[in-house]
C-alpha cells in the first residue's frame, strides 16, 4: 500500500503592543477551540509554536491553557517548537540578541512543558545562510522553510518531501520544506481535496514526508474562518479524516519523523522567504512589473509550468530601504542593543540589566518592521509599542549609569547607515534625532519620561494594492468567505478610500522649511500640490554643534522674475534636565523678496488617533472647541498651539515669538490588512507661516519653543 507521512504544524503569534481585545478574541476564536477539537483526536499529532507575547498573555490571563498544552506534550500528541521569544526577524537583530531570544524561549518551554524544544520556528520564514550557524550554536536541530526557498535554490518540486542538511562554517541544521499547495488547501478547501492530494503524493516506499506548517490564526481568526472551521466543522472533519486514514497517512511531529528518517542530502538555500513576502519587499514599481510578468506567464501554461519557480521577488532587508520608518525603528533598536552590550560587563550583576534586555527584546518584535497583506508597519500602535520598549530600555540604562538631570550630550553619527552623518542631541528627558542632508529635519523626538516617540509618523506612499481602489475592484462591505485566503481577498472597509490616495513628495518629519506663496491653502498642503518657491525644503544643510546645541544652515534661490538668494539657519538648544527646547530661525535675503511670499516649517506629531475625544488641539490664544487631531483648518495670529493627549496625560506645545498663520491637517494612509483596505491615522501636521516679503534689511528672525507637559492637574 502506498503511504506518506504528514507533519502538521501551527504557528501562533500576536505582536508586542497589539490590543488586549485582539489577544482575547484570538484565544476564544482560534487558540482554545483548536485545542478542544485536538484533545478528542488522540491519533492526530501536531507541532505547535507560540510566540513570547502570547506566552506572556497566557501566563497572565489563561494559565490553564498552558497546562492543557503541557498535558498534550506529556502524552506525545503535541510537540512544542521553539523560536525567538518575542518573534524577532533574526536577520535584522544582532547575533547576541538572536541567541538570547532563542534561549529565552528554550527556558520558558523547559519551565512550563518540561523539555527544551529541538526545533525552531523561523519568523516569517525569512532565511539567510548564516542563520544555520546561529541556530546550530543555540542548540536548534531543525527548522522549516517554504518550498519556495528550496525551489529558487535549485531543487525540483518532486524533491519537497523530507528534509535536507544545510550548514554554515560546518555548523549543521536540518531544514524541512513546507508545501505551498497544502498552505492554500488548508482550511480553505474541502477536506477531501487535501486527502486526495496527499494520496497522490504517497509512494510504495512510504518514506516521503509532506509538511503543512502555517498560521494558527487561519483556524478561527482570519475573516470567515471561525464559522467554516468550527461552526461548520471543517477542523473536526479534517482530524477525523486523518484518523480514518492512518493506515496509509501517518501523522507525526517533526521529532517523531526524525527518529525514523534520514536526510535527503545536503543543500544550500539562498536568501528567501515565502513567495508573497519576497514580492512585498520589492519597490512598488518593480512589484507591479513582477505581478504583470506573472500574469503574462500564466497565459502560456506550458511555459508557466517550466518557468514560474524561477520568478521571485526581492530580499527581506529591502524593506529597510523601501520604508525609512522601518529602517528608523531597526537602527534605533541597534543603537540601544549596542549600548546594552557595552554596559553588560560593567553592570553584569545589576538586576536592572535583565529588565533592559527584556524591553529591548520586546522592541525587536518583527511585525512593525515590514508591510504586506498584514498592516505591520502601517499600524501606528505597533510602531509606538516598539519605540516604547526601545526607549524604555534606554531609560533603564540611564538609571543604571546614574545619568542625572544635569547632562546634555551631542553625537554626530551615521545613525541610519546611509553614508551621511546624522545628529543626536539628548538630555535626561529628550532625545532629538536630526538629518542634515534632508532639510536639517527632526525625524525622531523621544520623550523618555513616558516613554514615547512624538515623531512616529508614516509618510504616505503608493502601494500596489491601491490599484484595486483606483480601478474600483475593492468592494465595500463584501462578505468574506471561509474558503478565501487573505491573499485572495479584495475588500475595502469604508467607501471613498480612493480619495485618500495622496502621496507625499518627501518624508513627513519636523522642521522641514518652506518658502511658498501666501495663497496656499490647507488643501494644497494636504494634497502635496503647493509649489515650493525655494529648494530649502529638501536641501542638504550643513551642520555645526556644541555640547548642548546643534545648528543647520542652507541656501537656495527663490523662484521669480528676479532671482533672490535665501539663506536659512536654525539653531536648536537643549538645557540639562529640561523637557523643552528652543529653535532659533535666522533668514536673510540678498534682495527684497517679491510680494506674497511666506516662510513656514512643518511640525509632525503622532498621538495615535485623529478622531478620539481625548486627543485634541488646544491654544492659549483662541478657544479651539476641542478640535480633534484629524481635523483640517487654518488659524490666524497664533502664538501658541498644542496637541493634547488626555489618555497618556501628555501635551506637546509650540510657542512662537511672532504670531503665525497656522495650517493643520492629518496624515492618513490607506493600508492593506487581513480584513481589507482601511484608513489608518499616521499623525498630524502643524505648519506655522509668516510673511517674509518686505522684511527690514532683508532679514527675519524667529524663536520657537517646544515644550512637553503633563495634562494631569
Amino acid at each position: 500500500m502506498k503511504s506518506i507521512n504528514l507533519i502538521f504544524g501551527c504557528h501562533a503569534h500576536q505582536p508586542v503592543g497589539n490590543f488586549d481585545f485582539v489577544f482575547e478574541e484570538s484565544y476564544h476564536k482560534a487558540y482554545r477551540p483548536f485545542l478542544h477539537v485536538l484533545e478528542r483526536y488522540p491519533a492526530v499529532r501536531v507541532t505547535l509554536h507560540f510566540t513570547g507575547p502570547l506566552f506572556d498573555w497566557f501566563e497572565a490571563h489563561a494559565p490553564e491553557f498552558l497546562e492543557r498544552i503541557a498535558a498534550l506534550v506529556d502524552r506525545g500528541q503535541v510537540e512544542i517548537m521553539g523560536g525567538g521569544y518575542y518573534e524577532p526577524m533574526l536577520c535584522a537583530i544582532p547575533e547576541r540578541d538572536a541567541r538570547q531570544q532563542i534561549l529565552r524561549m528554550q527556558q520558558f518551554c523547559e519551565r512550563h512543558f518540561g523539555r527544551v524544544p529541538k526545533g525552531m520556528w523561523l519568523t516569517e520564514r525569512v532565511w539567510e545562510p548564516h542563520l544555520a550557524r546561529i541556530l546550530s550554536q543555540s542548540g536548534v536541530e531543525y527548522t522549516a522553510l517554504d518550498d519556495a526557498h528550496f525551489l529558487c535554490s535549485g531543487l525540483r518540486p518532486e524533491d519537497m518531501y523530507g528534509y535536507y542538511m544545510t550548514e554554515d562554517g560546518g555548523h549543521t541544521l536540518k531544514v524541512f520544506p513546507i508545501l505551498e499547495k497544502l498552505r492554500y488547501l488548508v482550511p480553505f478547501h474541502q477536506v477531501h481535496e487535501t486527502i486526495e492530494y496527499l494520496r497522490e503524493c504517497a509512494t510504495e516506499e512510504g518514506t516521503r514526508c509532506a509538511v503543512l506548517h502555517d498560521d494558527y490564526e487561519k483556524f478561527g481568526v482570519w475573516p470567515g474562518t471561525h464559522s467554516s472551521v468550527y461552526t461548520e466543522g471543517w477542523l473536526e472533519e479534517f482530524f477525523q479524516a486523518l484518523t480514518d486514514n492512518q493506515d496509509w497517512l501517518h501523522c507525526l511531529t517533526y521529532e517523531q519523523y526524525l527518529m525514523q528518517a534520514s536526510s535527503q542530502g545536503r543543500t544550500y538555500i539562498t536568501c528567501a522567504s515565502y513567495d508573497e513576502m519576497m514580492t512585498w519587499a520589492l519597490p512598488t514599481p518593480m512589484q507591479r512589473k513582477l505581478n504583470n510578468a506573472r500574469q503574462e506567464l500564466k497565459k502560456q501554461p506550458d511555459l508557466d509550468k517550466k518557468a514560474s519557480q524561477f520568478m521571485r521577488g526581492g530580499f527581506w532587508r529591502s524593506f529597510l530601504a523601501k520604508y525609512d520608518e522601518a529602517n528608523n525603528i531597526q537602527k534605533r533598536m541597534l543603537r540601544t542593543s549596542a549600548r546594552l552590550e557595552r554596559l553588560a560587563v560593567q553592570y553584569a550583576n545589576d538586576e536592572r540589566m535583565k529588565e533592559a534586555e527584556r524591553l529591548l527584546h520586546q522592541g525587536q518584535c518583527n511585525c512593525a518592521y515590514w508591510h504586506g497583506v498584514f498592516g505591520g508597519l502601517y499600524l501606528n500602535h505597533l510602531r509606538t509599542a516598539l519605540y516604547e520598549k526601545i526607549i524604555g530600555a534606554d531609560q533603564v540604562m540611564d538609571q543604571i549609569e546614574g545619568l542625572a538631570g544635569e547632562y546634555v550630550s551631542f553625537e554626530a553619527t551615521d545613525f541610519d547607515a546611509d553614508g551621511n552623518v546624522e545628529g543626536i542631541l539628548e538630555n535626561a528627558h529628550l532625545s532629538l534625532f536630526f538629518n542634515p542632508v534632508d532639510g536639517g529635519t527632526l525625524f525622531e523626538l523621544d520623550y523618555k519620561t513616558v516613554p514615547f516617540n512624538f515623531g512616529n509618523v508614516l509618510t504616505r506612499r503608493d502601494e500596489v494594492y491601491h490599484d484595486q481602489l483606483r480601478e474600483g475592484s475593492a468592494l465595500v462591505g463584501q462578505e468574506t468567505q471561509g474558503d478565501q485566503s487573505i491573499h485572495e481577498m479584495v475588500k475595502a472597509k469604508e467607501a471613498d478610500l480612493d480619495k485618500l490616495l495622496v502621496y507625499d513628495p518627501y518624508r513627513r518629519v519636523s522642521f522641514r522649511d518652506h518658502l511658498i506663496s501666501d495663497t496656499a491653502t490647507v488643501d494644497t498642503f494636504w494634497n502635496g500640490t503647493e509649489t515650493e518657491l525655494c529648494s530649502i525644503y529638501n536641501a542638504s544643510y550643513s551642520m555645526e554643534s556644541g555640547t548642548d546645541w546643534v545648528a543647520f544652515s542652507a541656501q537656495g534661490v527663490v523662484a521669480g522674475e528676479e532671482s533672490v538668494m535665501a539663506r536659512v539657519r536654525k539653531k536648536i538648544e537643549l538645557l540639562p534636565g529640561a523637557s523643552h527646547f528652543e529653535v532659533t530661525y535666522d533668514l536673510s535675503f540678498d534682495k527684497p523678496l517679491p510680494e506674497g511670499i511666506i516662510f513656514g516649517f512643518e511640525f509632525l506629531v503622532n498621538l495615535l488617533t485623529g478622531d478620539a475625544l481625548d486627543r485634541y488641539y488646544h491654544s492659549d490664544d483662541v478657544d479651539m472647541g476641542g478640535a480633534r487631531l484629524g481635523s483640517r483648518g487654518v488659524l490666524n495670529d497664533i502664538s501658541h498651539i498644542a496637541a493634547r493627549d488626555d489618555w497618556q496625560h501628555i501635551e506637546l506645545g509650540l510657542r512662537f515669538s511672532r504670531p503665525a498663520r497656522l495650517y493643520r491637517f492629518p496624515i492618513d494612509t490607506v493600508s492593506q490588512s487581513e480584513g481589507g483596505q482601511e484608513r489608518v491615522h499616521q499623525g498630524c501636521v502643524l505648519l506655522p507661516c509668516w510673511s517674509v516679503s518686505g522684511v527690514e534689511n532683508q532679514q527675519f528672525s524667529l524663536v520657537v519653543r517646544l515644550e512637553i507637559n503633563s495634562t494631569v492637574k
